[in-house]
């Protein structure tokens, strides 16, 4: 007998904190809401930053170049250039509709020929 109470006991306990659960206030809105809060001011921050650095580089007249390399780009958008280049596609052409540096595809191009 003292088994059956103690598992009416625990089956209460445990109806009450499911009922506890469902009208407990989730959190999860409030993180993601801090969360996208935290995300926009460090945007504004890295923003502000590079501002500065252009502000720099101009007083001290400070070029920045950056090198071409196919490490950045996706492999199809590899496999898209090379196939644009077998197909005899100008240079100017291939640029126009990958928006890639003519460097970057020169880069992807040497690679390539090389293989």
């Amino acid at each position: 007998m003292d088994l059956w109470i103690i598992v009416i006991i625990l089956l209460v306990i445990a109806i009450a904190l499911i009922g506890w659960s469902f009208y407990k206030k989730d959190n999860g809105e409030k993180i993601k809401e801090e969360f996208e809060e935290l995300s926009l001011q460090l945007m504004q921050d890295i923003y502000s930053l590079k501002k500065r650095v252009s502000t720099l580089e101009d007083k001290l007249n400070i070029e920045t170049k950056e090198t071409p390399t196919s490490a950045k780009i996706h492999d199809v958008l590899k496999k898209h250039v090379v196939s644009l280049y077998t197909q005899g596609v100008a240079m100017e052409d291939i640029v126009m509709q990958t928006r890639l540096s003519e460097a970057t595809i020169k880069v992807v191009i040497d690679e390539y020929v090389k293989k």
